[in-house]
């Protein structure tokens, strides 16, 4: 019999964490009226909310402007969350092999959570660092190599709302921003098995990326090999795509998956 998890449910709680999600998503510091209009509650109510969020250590407030921003300790819940995903340590390994094959470039994994494209791990190429993809950073769906490979089997309907929610923002001038086209690039996804962004996130950067399967066959993660054209030329990013595929299968494998998807 299934548990009415809404009977539990404390309203405070979860009107902090609420405050929480919406903080993580803007671009600065938040104020009380914001988080009125965001969680459609009175100013003493949002301000007892914040006050308890500040007194936990989770927001810190600007004794100036009155304002409160995420704190840092907030770091130590995504550290915890990060270190606790089993497909870390199954991949880790892995990706390390495929990137001694590959020195010159970037190797990374991602997955899709919550709606978002979000970077788990990540072995930086010697020659140029870049730790812009940190993990948990978050990345585009629409024109980075991960976000295609994980979103390329979603259902239309959840593809479509998220186009619609997160926008296709033009990062270069081979962004895709036409909805039509990107559901073509899809579908060419699905078909061949490997995404590819060729300057479409970042002006001199490829990227090729296959799906890593979980048991019932669904995709949990992705894999991906990334390197500026200084670096390695696209004919080399291509040339990987082998490796990296059979990488994936390798890890699919240990994670349970097989050709035959159990039901």
């Amino acid at each position: 019999m299934p548990i009415d998890t809404d009977k539990y449910n404390i309203k405070t709680v979860a009107r902090c964490f609420q405050i929480l999600d919406y903080a993580s998503e803007q671009s600065g510091p938040i104020s009380i009226q914001d988080v009125c209009a965001a969680l459609d509650t009175n100013s003493n109510m949002a301000f007892r909310l914040l006050a308890s969020l500040q007194n936990s250590g989770y927001m810190t407030k600007d004794p100036y402007t009155g304002l409160y921003a995420i704190s840092l300790k907030t770091l130590k819940l995504s550290r915890s969350a990060l270190q606790s995903q089993e497909i870390r340590k199954v991949t880790m390994p892995y990706l390390e092999l495929l990137w001694n094959q590959f020195p010159k470039a970037n190797v990374n994994m991602a997955v899709f959570y919550n709606g978002e494209v979000l970077m788990l791990d990540r072995i930086d190429t010697q020659s140029t660092p870049r730790t812009y993809f940190t993990p948990g950073r978050q990345l585009p769906f629409h024109c980075s190599a991960l976000g295609k490979v994980l979103t390329c089997e979603l259902p239309e309907a959840e593809l479509d709302k998220i186009i619609l929610d997160k926008g296709l923002n033009r990062y270069t001038e081979k962004t895709i921003t036409d909805p039509k086209a990107l559901k073509e690039e899809l579908a060419k996804v699905r078909k061949e098995g490997v995404a590819r962004d060729r300057n479409e996130f970042i002006e001199g950067d490829n990227c090729s990326a296959v799906p890593v399967r979980g048991r019932d066959g669904r995709i949990i993660a992705g894999i991906s090999v990334s390197a500026l054209t200084s670096n390695m030329a696209v004919e080399e990013i291509e040339a990987a795509i082998p490796r990296l595929k059979d990488t994936a299968s390798k890890i699919s494998y240990m994670m349970g998956y097989t050709t035959q998807p159990v039901m």
